[in-house]
């Protein structure tokens, strides 16, 4: 069973390394950096392995993303090296695959899952309060439980700081076969368009699928598929696609510049999750911006703490005879 999986494909970093197959790796905030291959720049152990009903585990997951993969690596020859374009329908829905599935299979959308999993955990534990912590401690142990007891674990869960919940990685794994047809879908019916640089070089990252916010967006709402004016993508250290979020339009060049190739590289860094790749001979960050990476991929409202009951809402209280 294969075990290590790379979360951003072999095929796609080797497009920004050397013959060697050697890449720059510059985690945020940019202190340092070091020359990896591209065969252990994005290895996550077990990242994708799906555990079926039975409990065994299987790498299916990775084997359908190789697919994914093998179909796309095709297609970024023919558009990039060969210089098909527009793109073929067979190629276009090979790219619009793979990015749908890049977008969606990234450790930043698995951590996601994580925080959303463990702030309704912890608020479900403030609303039970100590009747709800009664009834799981009696249906685990199959008798009554004392007050000492009930208070005790309510102390323990209570301390929201000293623990994190985790969803099951099947969840996101489930995810990754929802939302990727759709979103491939999409992808397949916008205008795209090809920004190809002969001097300037672009970098990438462990997201490299970059959504642009609409500009007459509030900054306090969140960036998704259907909301983004348009996605990102480079496609190598030389070439980037921009897939508009739009119903009309053709396939178009882009004429490109200095200023464009920084700007690409900018949004790719501020897309980044913990570490952004370069070709060992380029200096594409100078004169970046590289943030401290964030703790939390997103920002929940509403502290768990400022819900604690320690009755319990008033129906719980009441059917549960729970402890004070």
């Amino acid at each position: 069973m294969k075990r290590r999986h790379h979360t951003v494909p072999k095929f796609y970093l080797a497009r920004f390394a050397d013959k060697r197959g050697q890449i720059i790796r510059v985690p945020l905030p940019g202190n340092e950096k070091s020359t990896v291959s591209v065969k252990d720049a994005s290895v996550v152990k077990n990242f994708y392995l799906l555990e079926t009903e039975e409990g065994v585990f299987t790498d299916a997951i990775e084997d359908a993303l190789g697919q994914i993969e093998g179909a796309a690596a095709s297609a970024f020859r023919a558009v990039v090296d060969d210089g098909q374009w527009p793109p073929t329908d067979e190629n276009r829905q090979a790219i619009a695959l793979w990015a749908a599935a890049q977008h969606v299979r990234v450790p930043r959308i698995r951590q996601q899952g994580n925080e959303i999993a463990d702030h309704i955990f912890k608020l479900q534990v403030a609303v039970g309060g100590k009747p709800q912590v009664r009834k799981v401690l009696e249906q685990a142990h199959g008798r009554k439980v004392t007050d000492e007891e009930v208070n005790e674990h309510w102390d323990e869960m209570t301390d929201f700081d000293s623990y994190r919940v985790s969803e099951h990685p099947n969840k996101h794994l489930r995810l990754i076969g929802d939302l990727m047809p759709r979103a491939a879908a999409h992808f397949f019916s916008r205008p795209w368009g090809l920004i190809r640089f002969e001097r300037k070089s672009l970098i990438t990252a462990d997201d490299p699928v970059v959504l642009m916010r609409h500009p007459n967006s509030s900054p306090y709402d969140g960036v998704g598929l259907a909301t983004a004016e348009a996605l990102v993508i480079p496609l190598d250290r030389r070439a980037a696609l921009v897939i508009n979020n739009s119903s009309t339009g053709d396939d178009y060049n882009v004429s490109p510049n200095a200023l464009l190739a920084n700007h690409i590289n900018q949004m790719v860094i501020f897309n980044a999750h913990r570490a952004v790749f370069h070709h060992p001979e380029d200096a594409p960050l100078d004169r970046l911006a590289m943030p401290t990476p964030a703790e939390n991929t997103m920002s929940i409202s509403g502290d768990p703490r400022e819900f604690l009951m320690p009755n319990g809402w008033p129906s719980t209280s009441a059917s549960s005879g729970g402890a004070s």
